[in-house]
């Protein structure tokens, strides 16, 4: 029996409109850029969407998975237009030298902005179904993706992340394998009904565990137990990209057209009536911290420094908050991980157990707090490299590009080499530091760390510190978003589908 060949490849960026710099081929290299077999070793046993498709595809005696192309950046600035021009052609070569392929699994994430390009993700996948004409292809989306209904016109196989941290992108991953199966094998076909909504809510109250995201998630599984109804994925769009499809979105997939019309619009309906549950007020670094040194409870208390997260694109270098707890210089604090190479370097010419003179932060978004001069006790050195151990991308090798821990006063510091979320506490706990040993961890994420570090806190208290991902989103200068756009307008929406 001739085995059916599926394709597998992965072209994710989530691009910040207005950070500063672009994304350049060598962030791309630096992150996650496989090409053939090495997609196998980077991703199988992974809890990633491209580890799902793996596990499915090798479950299955009759299937040869064909790896592809894989090219992966760190949230950050727009992408440049040589950049993805090159990563698509080496996209479009791979499938082209790949030989027959009879369906393609392809991970994006949604959100991608490029210089001169307008919906990036869509005209990559025009151009695959140019070459791919009649083959099923069927992907995954984060749940912040900027969807269009070019995407669901040129297939209805969208599967989106439910949970906000993203801990079921295996699962998606899985269940967009098993619908392309389902297709190729059984001839089993779906149809799709897709609505864009004119709203950018800020992500930060988008938890799934709680809150407004959370019944939305409840809303479509509801549907989903509805005989004839396959899936439903609510986008809440990513509001830092400046592009004509940004916005929320839901897609449905469905036995008929007529069932995932309807499927959409309820929760279409709903999304709408929830808007106003998004929005909400956080305290300034100062306030956030007196409220942090206030609580007596047995485990730490996080201060998410939101603004400055990584993964919504900030530099990781920012630095009110920090200075706000080293003015404090209170036992029991941790900071980290703030990208400063330079301070790193001089770390490691001093050598562990010295002291140094450093320049801390500040210097790649020093419009968001200059340097801070502090004298810093140097207590270890690593080369950055660990294993996700938390739910969230579990198992999966990263790379800070060397860290150091310091101590200033009595506050500990985790110096990074590059961006990152500090979303995991292996990025700690592979130098020497414990999280739980502290009072007051000060942390440079959103809301991804919560799937490993809940466990492990008492509470989380959001801080408005100045960066490039505010949760308030008026202090960006839009130019291409759709003029009517709620939170910017009071405006009524009719939804049809």
């Amino acid at each position: 029996m001739k085995k059916l060949r599926i394709g597998v490849a992965f072209f994710y960026h989530e691009s910040h409109s207005f950070a500063p710099g672009k994304t350049t081929l060598k962030n791309f290299q630096e992150e996650g850029w496989f090409k053939g077999k090495e997609i196998f070793r980077a991703y199988s046993g992974t809890k990633t969407e491209v580890g799902g498709f793996l596990d499915t595809l090798d479950a299955r005696e009759d299937i040869e998975a064909v790896p592809l192309l894989c090219a992966a950046a760190v949230p950050s600035g727009m992408v440049e237009y040589e950049t993805y021009t090159h990563i698509e052609s080496e996209m479009i070569a791979s499938i082209m030298e790949a030989g027959r392929l009879d369906g393609l699994l392809l991970a994006l994430h949604g959100a991608m902005a490029v210089e001169g390009v307008d919906d990036p993700e869509a005209v990559l996948l025009k151009k695959i179904r140019t070459l791919l004409p009649h083959v099923p292809i069927a992907g995954t989306l984060d749940m912040h993706a900027n969807l269009s209904s070019d995407m669901t016109d040129l297939t209805p196989y969208h599967f989106g992340f439910k949970t906000y941290p993203h801990i079921d992108m295996y699962d998606q991953g899985v269940n967009a394998a098993r619908a392309l199966l389902g297709h190729v094998q059984e001839d089993r076909r779906w149809e799709a009904a897709f609505i864009k909504i004119p709203m950018m809510p800020p992500s930060l109250n988008m938890r799934t565990s709680e809150g407004p995201m959370h019944e939305l998630i409840t809303l479509a599984g509801e549907w989903e137990g509805r005989e004839g109804i396959l899936n439903i994925s609510i986008f809440g769009g990513f509001p830092y990209s400046d592009v004509s499809v940004a916005g929320a979105s839901i897609i449905a997939i469905a036995k008929t057209k007529k069932q995932a019309r309807e499927a959409v619009k309820a929760c279409a309906d709903r999304f709408w009536e929830l808007k106003e549950d998004f929005l909400v007020d956080i305290p300034k670094a100062a306030e956030g911290v007196k409220l942090a040194f206030s609580k007596s409870g047995r485990k730490p208390v996080v201060l998410a420094d939101i603004s400055d997260n990584p993964l919504s694109c900030g530099s990781g270098d920012t630095t009110e908050l920090l200075r706000e707890l080293i003015r404090m210089n209170k036992p029991g604090t941790l900071f980290g991980g703030l990208t400063d190479p330079e301070s790193i370097e001089i770390c490691r010419q001093k050598g562990s157990g010295n002291r140094a003179v450093l320049q801390l932060g500040g210097k790649h978004a020093p419009e968001f707090g200059s340097p801070i001069e502090a004298e810093a006790e140097i207590l270890n050195l690593s080369d950055g490299v660990f294993y996700n151990s938390g739910p969230f991308n579990q198992n999966l090798r990263v790379d800070v590009k060397g860290a150091a821990y310091i101590r200033v006063g009595h506050v500990d510091i985790l110096l990074i080499g590059r961006p990152m979320s500090a979303n995991d506490p292996e990025m700690f706990r592979h130098i020497g530091i414990e999280p739980a040993d502290y009072k007051v961890l000060g942390l440079k994420v959103k809301n991804h760390f919560r799937a490993a570090f809940d466990p492990l806190i008492e509470e989380v208290i959001y801080v408005d510190a100045p960066g490039v991902a505010s949760n308030d989103l008026s202090i960006f200068p839009y130019r291409r978003i759709p003029e009517e756009m709620w939170p910017f307008k009071k405006i009524e929406f009719p939804i049809t589908p």
